[in-house]
């Protein structure tokens, strides 16, 4: 059956920087160091793989959308503000299960950092 995700994999223009940012602004820590340019990120249900690409324009191509989870989106956002992260708004915007803002890694992948609040959760 093809309906199980197994790997989440980013596309990242420099290795070294975008590993600092994973794990110093996101608290990522590495599982795997399968090669200098391949990375396997800790997480529990998911693999995230970052994979340094030098031949294709990051910017215009599609990226992945990686949405992660916050329990408090407002002390969330100050944090990584905080930490230096390029985030993309002035304050968390109201979507359909909570709020949400996005957060650009030094590659332009766009990150989204979510928070449930609605009941439909």
């Amino acid at each position: 059956m093809l309906n199980q995700v197994c790997v989440l994999t980013i596309k990242v223009k420099e290795m070294k920087e975008s590993l600092s940012f994973y794990t110093e602004v996101f608290d990522f820590t590495v599982s795997k160091k399968y090669s200098d340019s391949i990375v396997s990120l800790v997480h529990k249900n998911i693999p995230i793989v970052l994979e340094e690409e030098h031949s294709i324009n990051l910017s215009d191509s599609s990226s992945v959308l990686l949405g992660i989870s916050s329990n408090d989106i407002h002390h969330d956002f100050k944090l990584l503000i905080d930490r230096g992260a390029h985030v993309l708004f002035d304050e968390p915007k109201p979507c359909p299960p909570g709020y949400y803002f996005i957060v650009e890694d030094p590659s332009g992948n766009k990150i989204e950092v979510v928070e449930f609040n609605n009941e439909d959760k």
